[in-house]
């Protein structure tokens, strides 16, 4: 006799279907089917989740925007305190205008694109479909915009970043993502 049959005989006296299943589910869950049973996709050769992977391209993508407005901002200095020995007044004026431009052009940009990246993040942290839809949004234009002006590695860095939020929105979508199975959902390769 094996101990499964061991234990129901035990059980028989106080309930007949008492230790037939060991995990409580809600019925949405016990609906879709998934008891247990980890069906998500894996970003990333599988380091993490797609939950996880929108977190951590949209806080890469807020610290990329970071870091270039810091950047422009030095280079826009550097190019203002530039000896002017080897270029007359005239060409000195286009390009400190030009990089005043840039700069202003480049931090308009960046303070659209720091809060949408922000609501990717709240929108994955709280399983919300729209703040990552309206992130995702903003990865298409910017895929739009490299394209046009063929920058193939912005194309390429932004379709890798909205990668994981087409895949988290359709895994949302059919129910394989959800804060109510999350758990049986959640990997990480490492401490994140």
């Amino acid at each position: 006799m094996n101990t499964a049959t061991l234990a129901m005989d035990d059980d028989d006296d106080e309930a007949p279907n008492v230790g037939k299943y060991d995990v409580l589910v809600s019925a949405e869950v016990a609906a879709a089917g998934r008891m247990g049973l980890a069906q998500g996709h894996r970003c990333c050769g599988g380091c993490c989740d797609m939950r996880r992977a929108v977190i951590i391209v949209d806080a890469v993508g807020i610290f990329i925007c970071v870091f270039y407005a810091i950047y422009f901002a030095i280079l826009a200095t550097v190019v203002e305190e530039t000896d002017s020995s080897t270029m007359d007044d005239a060409t000195k004026q286009q390009v400190e205008g030009m990089m005043v431009q840039m700069e202003h052009v480049f931090l308009g940009l960046m303070a659209i694109k720091i809060p949408l990246n922000g609501l990717g993040i709240y929108g994955a942290m709280k399983f919300k479909h729209w703040p990552v839809a309206v992130a995702l949004a903003a990865y298409v234009v910017e895929v739009i915009i490299d394209a046009v002006t063929f920058n193939i590695g912005g194309l390429l860095l932004a379709g890798f970043f909205a990668y994981p939020h087409v895949v988290f929105l359709r895994e949302m979508k059919s129910g394989v993502m959800s804060e109510l199975n999350y758990p049986t959902e959640k990997y990480s390769c490492c401490c994140v």
